[in-house]
């Protein structure tokens, strides 16, 4: 059985104290082989962590935990405990977990990524994994678990000869990145852009900057910072405020960028897209040299892919990887569920990019489905959440943006609908447009109007539910084929 933490570690690794029930009998030494927090999927010899939540509390599973074979409880109340538990006690076993998960990175020893932004968190995490997957040993964060327990669970379950640990770091209000970054001490910290997502939460964009910017507070000396060098936000705020005990690297697509006054700026050239891939060229500048690589190829349509690829090769650059077999992982990569996969069947192709909207992202899926699509051009839309005060004002300009496409129709749900039909008849006052008040009304009105040949777009925050839209429809139309 190999251990992963001794008990004397966890201890002072968590600031706990021991506590030995009356009946047990505690074994020498204590092999800790892993940490769950989950009895229905912990293994024998793992340690339960009882967390708190509002609506649960762990220690209530505890005797289960230890009937699964925990081989250690780590609690904050000793007063569910079976009188056979051996246990570490702490004041919170949710901050617990964070520095356990701290003092397991370092004893890795592996080079740390964080990403972090307003949208493309998630798409460019997968991104900088692919590409450094052919020269490194990889791990990231799996599904979404970018919070406070998720990122922490994330690191502790990352393999001893991890080399590289891809972190994507969450948040809704201010502290909660300044927390995940005091764990996880990124070597390099990414921030893909600053837009309006959970503005509704944090009343302006200056106050959504300064919380994603919280992630340079964890960067490790000599770190490095990369961000979108064409949002002008970020760059102005980075420049300002960074200072020269961190390089800061730049990612480029429509603006140039001088390594004068980015440690390394990664530019996009030459882009191609098609409906099945986007290629493009890569110059990658420090004060050193200036490197090109051509054809960088990603086998799905989009200019998102283009960014995501500039913060991959950025990494690159910073760990001295291999620009050849980063361009070779680049090329592996295949967008996640509900993240702009592109489903092709028989008769109709659609866009499931239902997982979350935001302003930026919208304006992206349009340009995406108006390349993919070769016949008509279908746009299934819900709303963009947690915009507060801005939702009109926003809804109406992505209403303006979408009538510039002239889709042939576009199906619409959404508290701000209204909007964004007032901004999409501004643009094209003969837009084909329809609007419902639930999802069933939409399907089946949906269901009766598309054809074979359609190319369909689902979009809309996940609250919506059209990821599960998307796929009925998609088997509906290519039930055998």
């Amino acid at each position: 059985m190999n251990r992963m933490f001794s008990l004397e570690e966890i201890i002072s690794a968590v600031n706990g104290r021991l506590v030995i029930g009356s009946d047990c009998k505690m074994e020498e030494p204590v092999a800790v082989t892993g940490v769950s927090k989950d009895t229905r999927t912990i293994e024998p010899g793992q340690m339960y962590v009882a967390l708190v939540g509002n609506n649960f509390d762990g220690h209530s599973f505890c005797s289960q935990a230890l009937e699964k074979g925990a081989s250690l409880l780590l609690v904050s109340d000793i007063s569910y405990l079976p009188t056979k538990s051996l246990a570490v006690l702490v004041d919170d076993t949710r901050v617990a977990l964070g520095l356990l998960a701290r003092h397991y990175r370092f004893k890795i020893g592996a080079k740390v990524i964080a990403v972090t932004g307003s949208v493309g968190k998630t798409s460019t995490r997968e991104m900088i994994a692919a590409g450094l997957s052919g020269t490194h040993k990889v791990y990231s964060t799996k599904a979404n678990l970018n919070n406070d327990v998720g990122l922490p669970m994330t690191i502790l379950s990352a393999p001893i000869d991890t080399e590289v640990l891809v972190l994507e770091m969450g948040m809704r209000l201010r502290g909660e990145i300044s927390y995940l970054t005091s764990i996880a001490c990124p070597d390099i910290a990414v921030i893909t852009n600053i837009g309006f997502s959970h503005i509704e939460r944090l009343g302006t964009q200056r106050e959504i900057l300064l919380s994603k910017f919280e992630i340079t507070e964890g960067l490790v000396a000599g770190g490095v910072l990369a961000i979108n060098g064409d949002d002008q936000i970020l760059t102005e705020y980075a420049l300002e405020n960074i200072t020269i005990a961190y390089l800061i690297a730049s990612s480029n697509i429509t603006k140039e960028a001088s390594p004068n006054n980015f440690g390394i700026c990664v530019k996009a050239d030459d882009i191609k897209i098609s409906p099945n891939e986007t290629v493009f060229d890569i110059r990658i500048m420090t004060a050193r040299s200036t490197q090109v690589i051509k054809d960088v190829r990603v086998n799905a349509p989009g200019v998102h892919h283009v960014r995501n690829a500039t913060f991959a090769f950025i990494c690159a650059c910073a760990l001295n990887s291999d620009f050849g077999k980063v361009r070779e992982g680049i090329a592996s990569y295949e967008p996640m569920a509900g993240r702009g996969e592109v489903l092709k069947g028989s008769r109709i192709t659609v866009i499931d990019d239902a997982y979350n909207a935001a302003p930026e992202s919208m304006e992206l899926a349009f340009s995406n489905l108006d390349i993919i699509g070769k016949n008509r051009k279908i746009a299934v839309l819900g709303g963009m959440l947690e915009l507060g005060d801005y939702a009109p004002m926003l809804h109406e300009n992505i209403g303006r943006d979408a009538g510039t496409y002239k889709f042939d129709k576009i199906f619409l749900m959404g508290d701000n609908k209204d909007d964004f039909v007032r901004g999409l008849l501004s643009e094209d006052e003969d837009a084909c447009y329809e609007v419902f008040e639930n999802v069933s009304d939409l399907e089946k009105s949906l269901a009766e109007y598309i054809t074979d040949g359609d190319t369909i777009l689902f979009k809309a925050s996940n609250a919506f539910g059209f990821q599960k839209l998307a796929g009925n429809i998609f088997g509906e139309m290519n039930k055998g084929g």
